[in-house]
């Protein structure tokens, strides 16, 4: 069996580790808006009323080729990559770089991936997951690896317009404002509503007060 403590890390992970650590306990890290502020001052292209979910990673070393249209939003893990790396050990060390614009109005989920010289929207939403590894044209919802075009945006929208008609509806002030978190009838309702059909959460205008974490 393959013996983990004859694994040797390279002396320079090791002291990447110990700064980490460090600037951890010392409480140096950079804020969010801190770092989105350096992106764009390296040139990162962004509209009005953009979201960046903290936990959102966008390409830092070239970022002066990504633009982000207004009004859209990149949620929690989704990736932004301007550059492929993945072919560099077999092509005498040349990795590809690619603009990805991001018009108005478009959703990035969670998780998902977009690849260089990739331009999506307007009005597009990226599921969960995805791999965009070519265009997205307008009025679209893509969703898988790679991403596909499932529905036409408003067809979309308007979908779950009816369905929220018919729907559990949960008061988001309740769940994402309350410093105590959810209470357990809360909790138990929304499960016991869940099992029966669909519930939507009413995030309302109070919940403006979380994007302070947003950008």
């Amino acid at each position: 069996m393959h013996n983990k403590q004859s694994i040797k890390r390279p002396l320079s992970w090791e002291i990447g580790r110990l700064i980490k650590v460090f600037f951890k306990k010392m409480n140096l890290t950079k804020t969010h808006k801190q770092r989105i502020d350096i992106l764009r001052k390296k040139g990162l292209k962004l509209g009005k009323n953009v979201m960046i979910h903290p936990e959102a990673w966008i390409d830092s070393h070239y970022c002066y080729l990504i633009s982000i249209g207004d009004n859209s939003i990149l949620c929690i893990g989704s990736k932004l990559l301007a550059h492929d790396g993945t072919l560099f050990p077999f092509t005498d060390g040349h990795a590809r770089l690619g603009k990805i614009d991001i018009k108005e109005n478009c959703v990035i989920g969670t998780n998902a991936v977009i690849l260089p010289g990739v331009t999506i929207g307007p009005n597009v939403l990226v599921a969960p997951g995805s791999v965009v590894n070519k265009d997205i044209p307008p009025n679209s919802c893509v969703a898988g690896v790679p991403a596909r075009y499932y529905s036409s945006f408003d067809d979309y929208i308007n979908k779950h317009r009816e369905t929220i008609k018919n729907s559990y509806i949960v008061d988001g002030r309740k769940v994402l404002l309350n410093k105590n978190g959810i209470d357990e009838e809360l909790k138990n309702k929304i499960i016991e509503e869940s099992e029966k059909g669909s519930v939507h959460i009413d995030h309302c205008k109070e919940i403006a007060k979380i994007r302070e974490d947003f950008i």
